[in-house]
C-alpha cells in the first residue's frame, strides 16, 4: 500500500483535536474529505483506525500504532527541512515548545522576538503548561522541545541546564508577614492571595503545594498576569508568590511592593531545557535553543 503524507497529518490533527471536523480545519481540508480519508484508509489497511461516538471520535489500537509512526515522519520532515534552511532560508518550519508560566513570560519573549526575525518561516507554537505535563508531552513526540523547572523525574528524557531562579512573597512594605525571620507556606496562606487564572502552570503548583500541607490556599482575586497580580497587591488585594524575575522586571512601577525570600526548598528552581534526542531535533530546535541560552546568559 501507499502512505501519504496528508493521511499522517490528519491522524496527528485527530489525536490532538480528538473531534474530525477541527482536525480536518487544521489539515485544511473539508470534514466530508476528512471522513474519506480515513475511510480509505481503513479499507486499505483492513483494519478499523477511528472509533466514533457522540462525544467525538478517538484512535483505536490499530490508531495509535499508526500515530507512533505519523509523529516520526513528522519530526524527520522537520529536521530535514531544517538542515535545508540552511543553503535555503525560505523554506518554511514549524517548531512546537511546552514551558511553564515563569519561563514564557520570563525567559522566553526576548530570545523568541530574536529568533521569528532571524527566522521568519518558521511558524512557532508555545504552549503553556506544568512542568509535570511537559514531560510527558516530549516524549510523547508531541512538542520539540520543553522548559521545565523542579524536582521532576526527567530520567527518560535529555536536559541542558538554562538558569536558577526562585519564587518570592511580594507584599506592601510594613505587611505583617515581614516581622517573621523565616516565611514558609504555612505562614502565607494565613492571608488573602492573588494568583494567576486557574489552570496557569504555577497556580497548579501551589495548590499542589497546598494540598501536602492538607490546607487550603485563600484565593481572593485571579488574573491572568504578573503585572495584574503586581497591581492587585499594590492595591491591598492580597499577597502573592511569584518569580523574582518577575518581581525585578515590575518593580520600578510598584515602589510600595517588597519581595521576601520564602525559606522552602520548594521556591528554588533550576530551569532545564528537555528533549527526547538532542542529537536527534531539527536545525530550527537547535538554532532556538542558542537562542535562548545567548539571551539568558
Amino acid at each position: 500500500m501507499n502512505f501519504d503524507l496528508n493521511d499522517f497529518r490528519l491522524i496527528l490533527n485527530i489525536a490532538e483535536t480528538q473531534n474530525l471536523t477541527r482536525a480536518a480545519e487544521k489539515t485544511f481540508i473539508s470534514t466530508p474529505a476528512a471522513s474519506n480519508r480515513i475511510k480509505n484508509l481503513e479499507q486499505q489497511l483492513g483494519l478499523k483506525i477511528l472509533e466514533r461516538s457522540s462525544q467525538g471520535v478517538r484512535l483505536t489500537e490499530i490508531g495509535q500504532i499508526y500515530l507512533k509512526y505519523a509523529k516520526s515522519f513528522q519530526h524527520e520532515i522537520e529536521c530535514l527541512k531544517g538542515e535545508l534552511s540552511q543553503f535555503n532560508n525560505l523554506i518554511q518550519g514549524k517548531l512546537t515548545i511546552a514551558a511553564n508560566t515563569t519561563a514564557i513570560t520570563e525567559y522566553i519573549p526576548n530570545a523568541l522576538s530574536e529568533y521569528l526575525i532571524t527566522h521568519p518561516h518558521v511558524d512557532v507554537n508555545l504552549k503553556e503548561m506544568t512542568s509535570e505535563e511537559i514531560i510527558h508531552v516530549v516524549a510523547d513526540r508531541q512538542v520539540d522541545l520543553g522548559i521545565i523547572s523542579g524536582d521532576i523525574d526527567t530520567d527518560h528524557l535529555q536536559t541542558l541546564p538554562l538558569i536558577s531562579s526562585q519564587l518570592v512573597l511580594i507584599t506592601p512594605k510594613m505587611h505583617p508577614l515581614l516581622e517573621i525571620e523565616n516565611i514558609t507556606l504555612i505562614d502565607i496562606i494565613e492571608y488573602s492571595v492573588v494568583t494567576l487564572n486557574e489552570g496557569s502552570a504555577i497556580q497548579q503548583f501551589l495548590y499542589k503545594l497546598a494540598l501536602q500541607l492538607d490546607k487550603k490556599i485563600n484565593i481572593r482575586v485571579q488574573v491572568s498576569s504578573y503585572d495584574s497580580i503586581c497591581q492587585m497587591v499594590a492595591a491591598g488585594a492580597g499577597i502573592s508568590i511569584i518569580p523574582l524575575a518577575a518581581f525585578q522586571r515590575l518593580q520600578h512601577i510598584h515602589p510600595q511592593l517588597t519581595c521576601t525570600k520564602i525559606n522552602e526548598k520548594w521556591a528554588q528552581r533550576s530551569f532545564k531545557i528537555c528533549s527526547i534526542n538532542f542529537n536527534q531535533i531539527s536545525q530550527f530546535s537547535k538554532d532556538f535553543i542558542q537562542c535562548l541560552q545567548a539571551h539568558i546568559h
